[in-house]
C-alpha cells in the first residue's frame, strides 16, 4: 500500500485523519487540473468552468459525477450528497444555523472533537455530556438534538450510531453525527443509518 502514495519511506506515517496524503493517482489528477487551469486561467473560469464543474442537459459535470459515486460509495442519494471543505467546518454550520431556545438540551459524549464541542458552546448550547451507550436512555422533553461520532477522533472508539439515530428519530430529536473518520474505515450506508445530519472526510 506504501507504494500507492509519496510519502516518505523513511518516515511511518500514522496519522491520516488529521493530514491524509493522497493516493498518486489522484494526485497526478489533481495536478491535471492545476495544469489545464494554470495554462489558460481566464478561459478556464469564464468559459470552462461552468461546463467542467455542473455540465448541462447532455452530460453532467465532474461534481455531479463525484457527487453520484460519492453517494455511491457512502449509501445516499445524490441529491442528499453537498460537498464542503471538511467534516469539522460542515458539522460548524449545522451547528451555528440551528436556532436553540433557552432550555433546550444537546446530549454529547466527553469522546467528541474538540472543535466541535467548542462550536456548540460557541452557539450557548446546554451541553449534557453522558456515555455513549446512555445516550438513548437520556433523550428527555428538553433535548433538541443529539450530537456524536462514528468513529472517535482522540481514541477510534466505534459508537453504536445506528441505536443511537434510531432512538432520536423515534422521540422527534435531531441526530447530527461526526463521520470524520468513518469513510473508508466502516461499511456505511447512510440510509439506513438514519442520521439527520452525517459529516465525513474522505481522507481516511
Amino acid at each position: 500500500m506504501r507504494d500507492g502514495f509519496l510519502l516518505d519511506p523513511d518516515v511511518v506515517h500514522l496519522n491520516h485523519g488529521s493530514f491524509g496524503a493522497c493516493p498518486a493517482p489522484v494526485f497526478e489528477e489533481y495536478q491535471a487540473i492545476q495544469r489545464e487551469l494554470e495554462t489558460g486561467p481566464t478561459d478556464f473560469f469564464t468559459r470552462k468552468a461552468a461546463r467542467w464543474f455542473w455540465g448541462g442537459e447532455e452530460r453532467p459535470g465532474r461534481l455531479a459525477e463525484a457527487r453520484g459515486r460519492l453517494a455511491d460509495f457512502v449509501g445516499a442519494r445524490p441529491e442528499d450528497v453537498v460537498f464542503v471543505p471538511n467534516a469539522t467546518s460542515g458539522l460548524n454550520a449545522v451547528i451555528r444555523s440551528l436556532r436553540l431556545d433557552p432550555g433546550d438540551e444537546v446530549l454529547t459524549t466527553l469522546h467528541e472533537y474538540g472543535a466541535v464541542t467548542r462550536t456548540w458552546e460557541f452557539v450557548g448550547a446546554n451541553l449534557v455530556v453522558c456515555e455513549p451507550d446512555e445516550i438513548a436512555s437520556r433523550i428527555g422533553p428538553r433535548t433538541r438534538a443529539i450530537s456524536v461520532s462514528h468513529i472517535t477522533s482522540p481514541t477510534a472508539l466505534l459508537f453504536p450510531v445506528e441505536k443511537i439515530c434510531a432512538a432520536a428519530r423515534a422521540a422527534g430529536v435531531l441526530s447530527i453525527v461526526d463521520g470524520a473518520h468513518a469513510p473508508g474505515q466502516v461499511p456505511l450506508d447512510l440510509e439506513s443509518l438514519g442520521a439527520d445530519i452525517y459529516a465525513g472526510n474522505c481522507h481516511n
